[in-house]
Formats: C-alpha cells, sequence, structure tokens
C-alpha cells in the first residue's frame, strides 16, 4: 500500500505542478507567450536550420523556435511549457530514484524546476535553455544507468568523448551541467581516490578545450561560448540566475540523497512541510521575478494587436496606467471605440507622449505606435516604426508581425515588389502563411487594393505629399496634413487626436482653431471634453452661462460649473481629486503637471 501511494502520489503531484504551470501561462501570463512569439519567427527552409545549426547549442534554438511559434495559439503555448516542466520535474524524479533518494524527499525534486520558472520571469529568457536542461538531465540519467549496469569504465570514457563536443555543439553550454554531475557522481559514490580525481579533472579540461576549439571556428567571445549564445535574447548579457538554475539541477539530487542518511518516522507529515514551504517560497519568488510594470506593458501590447479594446479599459480602470505606452494604448482603445474625446480624462493622462510616445530604439515601444499610425493612415511613419522595432531585436529574428504591418504599409503605398520579398518570407512559416496567400492577390492589382474596405481606405486616408518630414515634436501638424490630405473628411479618428493632443498640450488657443472642425465629420454631440472645455472658456470670458451657443449636456454643464467654483473658492478642495470632478477637462488643465506638458519631451528621430 505504501509503495501504491508512494508511485501514483508523486505522480499525482507532479501532473498538478504541470496544470498549475499550465494555468499560469494560459490565463494571467497569456500575453508573455504572444510576446516570445512575435519576436521570432520560424521558416520552414533549409537555409533557417543550417543558420541555426551553425553555432553551438543551434539544435536546441532551432527545436526551441520550431516550439514557440504554436504560441500564436495560446493554449497551445501555456501545454507545451506545461510539458516541460512536468518531464524537467519527472527526470529530477527519476535522479533521485537512481541515487536511490527516500520518497520522504521526493518534493525537493520540484525545487530545480520551480527555480526555472522564476528565472522564466525574465522576458528575455529563450525556450533553447529550458530544452538543453531536458536533455542534459536525459544525459545524466544515461550515465547513471551505465554506470549501473556494471559496464567497463573505458567504454563510459570513450562514450562521454563523443557525447559531450556533440552535445555542446547542438544544446550550448548546460555541457557544464553534465560534466559537473558526472565529476561529482564518480566522487560522492565512487570515493575520493586519485584515479577519480584524475578523471574529474581530464572531464573538466576536455570541456574547456572543446569551448576553445569552437572559438577556433565561430566569431564569439569566449564569454558567450562558456556562458551560452542562445539561451538569452540579449547577446551581451548572461544572467546570473541561468547558473543559479544550472547548478540547482546538478546538485540537489546529491543534496536529496545526502539527506536520505536522517531516518525519519512520520514521513506523511514531512512531505506535507516541504510542499508547504516549496508553495509559499514559490509563489514569492515567482510574483518578485515577474516585474509589474514589465509585464503591464506586454498585456498591453497583447490586447492591442487581439484588438480587445474593451478588456484594455477595463484593465485601466483597475490600475493606473502610469507609462506613456499603457497611456498611449489605453488611448487607441479610446479611439477605436469612438469615445477618445468623451472619456479622455476619465483615464490617466501624462501629456502628448499618452497618445504617441517618443520614440525608442528597441523592439517594444513602436509596436503599440505603429499600430496606431496604422490606424490613423499614417502609414509611412506605421511602417517605419514596425521596421525599426523588427531591426531593435536584440538577437537579430524577425518577426511575424512586424513583418504583416511592413508587408500592409508596402501594399497600400503601391510597393508591390518589397512586399512580395517579405510576402515569400512569410509562406515559409506555418501560422502566417495562409495570410501571405491572401495577400498575394493585392500585388500589382491596384483595383482590389482600392476594393479592399481596409487597404482601399486606408490608401485614401494616408499622407500623399512627396516632401512630407515627419516630426513627433509637431503631431497636431503630423495630424493637421493628415485631414487636409483626405478631403472627403472621413477621417474622424485624426480629429480626434488632434483636439486631444492639443487638450494634453493645454494648448487652448489651437484648440479653438480646431475643434469647429468637427462639424465636417457628423458627429451626433458635441464630443464631453470639448463640451467641458467650452463651458469652462465662457465662463472665464462672460463670468455667466447667458447666452452660450454651444449644444451641451446638462450633466457636463453642472460638473463644469461645479468644478470651476470649487476651484475658485478652494483649489486644494479634496472633492476636485474626486469622482466625478476629477474626470472633468478642467482637473487636468488646472491641476495636473505644468503648461504644454511632454511636447518639450519629444524628439525627433528622423
Amino acid at each position: 500500500m505504501k509503495s501504491f501511494i508512494d508511485k501514483y502520489g508523486q505522480f499525482l503531484l507532479s501532473v498538478v505542478f504541470a496544470l498549475g504551470a499550465v494555468l499560469f501561462w494560459a490565463v494571467p501570463y497569456v500575453a508573455a507567450l504572444n510576446y516570445q512569439e512575435q519576436y521570432q519567427l520560424f521558416l520552414f527552409e533549409d537555409t533557417y536550420f543550417l543558420d541555426r545549426i551553425s553555432i553551438p547549442g543551434g539544435l536546441s534554438d532551432y527545436i526551441a523556435e520550431f516550439l514557440v511559434q504554436f504560441y500564436y495559439i495560446p493554449f497551445l503555448g501555456a501545454i507545451i511549457l506545461g510539458l516541460l516542466f512536468f518531464f524537467l520535474q519527472r527526470l529530477t524524479a527519476k535522479l533521485f530514484d537512481r541515487l536511490n533518494v527516500q520518497s520522504v524527499w521526493y518534493p525537493l525534486s520540484f525545487i530545480p524546476v520551480i527555480l526555472l520558472w522564476v528565472y522564466m520571469g525574465n522576458e528575455n529568457v529563450l525556450l533553447s535553455f529550458v530544452l538543453s536542461l531536458l536533455v542534459a538531465e536525459g544525459i545524466m540519467l544515461a550515465y547513471i544507468a551505465f554506470r549501473q549496469s556494471g559496464a567497463k569504465k573505458w567504454i563510459g570514457n570513450i562514450c562521454l568523448l563523443l557525447v559531450l563536443p556533440l552535445y555542446y555543439w547542438f544544446f550550448g553550454t548546460c555541457i557544464w551541467i553534465i560534466a559537473t554531475f558526472v565529476v561529482i557522481y564518480d566522487l560522492y559514490y565512487k570515493g575520493l581516490k586519485g584515479l577519480n580525481l584524475f578523471r574529474g579533472l581530464c572531464i573538466i579540461l576536455y570541456v574547456n578545450i572543446i569551448i576553445l576549439c569552437c572559438a577556433q571556428f565561430i566569431q564569439y567571445p569566449l564569454y558567450k561560448l562558456y556562458g551560452g549564445i542562445n539561451y538569452f535574447r540579449y547577446p551581451g548579457i548572461i544572467p546570473w540566475m541561468q547558473w543559479v538554475v544550472m547548478a540547482a539541477f546538478v546538485f540537489i539530487p546529491f543534496i536529496a540523497d545526502f539527506l536520505s542518511v536522517v531516518k525519519l518516522h512520520k514521513v506523511l507529515l514531512v512531505q506535507g512541510i516541504q510542499v508547504a514551504i516549496l508553495l509559499i517560497l514559490g509563489y514569492l519568488l515567482i510574483c518578485y521575478s515577474y516585474n509589474p510594470l514589465t509585464y503591464n506593458i506586454i498585456d498591453y501590447d497583447y490586447l492591442v494587436r487581439n484588438h480587445q479594446w474593451q478588456k484594455i479599459l477595463d484593465k485601466a480602470q483597475g490600475q493606473i496606467t502610469n507609462t506613456p505606452l499603457g497611456a498611449s494604448c489605453v488611448n487607441y482603445a479610446l479611439a477605436m471605440t469612438g469615445q477618445l474625446d468623451d472619456h479622455l480624462f476619465e483615464y490617466y493622462q501624462n501629456g502628448a507622449e499618452g497618445l504617441f510616445p517618443s520614440f525608442a530604439r528597441d523592439m517594444t515601444s513602436p509596436v503599440p505606435t505603429s499600430d496606431i499610425f496604422y490606424s490613423l493612415g499614417m502609414i509611412n511613419d506605421a511602417e517605419r516604426y514596425a521596421f525599426e522595432a523588427q531591426e531593435a531585436i536584440p538577437n537579430y529574428r524577425k518577426s511575424g508581425r512586424l513583418m504583416q504591418r511592413i508587408i500592409q504599409c508596402e501594399i497600400i503605398n503601391g510597393n508591390y515588389k518589397v512586399a512580395a520579398k517579405y510576402l515569400r518570407m512569410l509562406k515559409k512559416s506555418l501560422f502566417y502563411h495562409s495570410w501571405a496567400d491572401r495577400q498575394m492577390q493585392f500585388l500589382g492589382n491596384d483595383r482590389a487594393v482600392n476594393a479592399d474596405p481596409e487597404y482601399g481606405r486606408l490608401r485614401d486616408l494616408r499622407i500623399k505629399h512627396t516632401d512630407y518630414l515627419f516630426s513627433d515634436r509637431e503631431m497636431d501638424q503630423m495630424l493637421g496634413l493628415l485631414m487636409i490630405d483626405n478631403k472627403k473628411y472621413n477621417n474622424k479618428m485624426a480629429y480626434e487626436y488632434l483636439i486631444a493632443y492639443e487638450l494634453l498640450q493645454k494648448d487652448m488657443h489651437h484648440f479653438m482653431e480646431y475643434y469647429p472642425l468637427g462639424k465636417c465629420f457628423n458627429f451626433d454631440h458635441i464630443p464631453y471634453c470639448i463640451q467641458q472645455v467650452l463651458i469652462g472658456l465662457w465662463v472665464q470670458e462672460h463670468g455667466t452661462l447667458q447666452g452660450m451657443p454651444y449644444s451641451v449636456d446638462q450633466q457636463n454643464l453642472g460638473e463644469t460649473t461645479t468644478f470651476m467654483q470649487t476651484y475658485v473658492n478652494n483649489p486644494n478642495n479634496p472633492s476636485l481629486r474626486q469622482p466625478p470632478l476629477c474626470y472633468n477637462a478642467w482637473h487636468y488643465i488646472l491641476m495636473v503637471g505644468n503648461k504644454k506638458q511632454g511636447k518639450q519631451n519629444m524628439r525627433e528621430i528622423y
């Protein structure tokens, strides 16, 4: 009965752990899967495989990118990660069995995988590291099985001589796990004999020789060859946590075996205490390692990619979006649902950068901004931001999402040869293949482009000046050009962004110049934010509401006059910072930041 509980109870615990990992990635951190998928593009072609396999760790990188492409369907990605965690933990448990660790210490087999889970809180850890760990554990198990089989030692030495260089070339730096484990195993179980010590030193020396030989043929610095080329997205960084995880996979089995000398009677109690400690510490470490600010941005980018506008607004109501990128995503969602100039100040605003964040040469921030430009009809700027984001990917990968945007912009601009070049590449992928096939109909076919609801509209909306020079210091002028180039006055989104821009700049002079253009866009009412500003300006100029020519909502009228009266009587009145008064446009204009905030911090990029 006891062996039955040990066998199936342990397996059940492993399954529960794997299901927890699946739920973790499928629900709260589903955006992290999207983040990994959109910064690589797996291609089914020989040159792609040869490019990956030409450096140490290339096979693990190739297999990892093959698996990561399935993150395009997030639930599949969560299942893949859950399975990898499950197999890593079970292989560690098998090592425990081979080392005759008492079953009471089974919960300790979760420690290496939990540490890996914590390490993966860094969004730049790549799946190739996980796969390399998995293969390393398999080789460690095979080595123990060979030594315990009683086979001759010289056969094992020859196998190591063959396996270690092959492993290093195909799976990379995790070779240190295998070498260290073999050395410790021989010394721990076979005795601290001179022959075993010499053999251990020879193994360590042999690994160094392998790495130094590789350095003669590939142009990578030694620290990368020793620390791993494809385990982390940024080539110049090898996080210290990588070594902690690697060490855990080596030493935890021996620590568990050392603890097995202790004779315990209350086995279930000890196991329960271990599980409780692992749950508490694991939860705390995972919460600490998954930076809320970083994953908040990743979440917004994921929601923008999937056009989940209401979820963006719901998310913004639950927390302060205190970054320009987050604010721009919220304002984009408001614009896409036709609410920008109605509910602009019901959400956190930080100046003009909350509409168009300043350009940064990284792979993250230009992506949602590119989507904003695309929806507005600023096609050249959308393509420029998408291209810059793709070129800023640290490990020089391509992006299916960004390549889609570049193709769309090239089709709209009529640059069909460039679009065809990228389409041919996407057709070699799995999840972008059908989309690329559908776009082929537009190549060289202006009539099809003009008839397409999306492409035709954006081709009509785009700025057509040949001498156009983009400047993010003067986005009001950029939006003005966008509206002027469209004589049909059907770019309502550009008008809403223009008004929001002047309000966030607190530029009342230009606001009064531009707001009358709204009559060209067939609004069914004057947007609420505009109403509030007009009411306040009229009261300031005339001292009374009599004779006000604007058609305004009575609730807006009452709240705005209440705000103005309260502010005049006591600018520090707490009610001004509470709903509904804090949602009034005048709260932002009079009480948030300085005049013309944000614009001076923006800069030209071209």
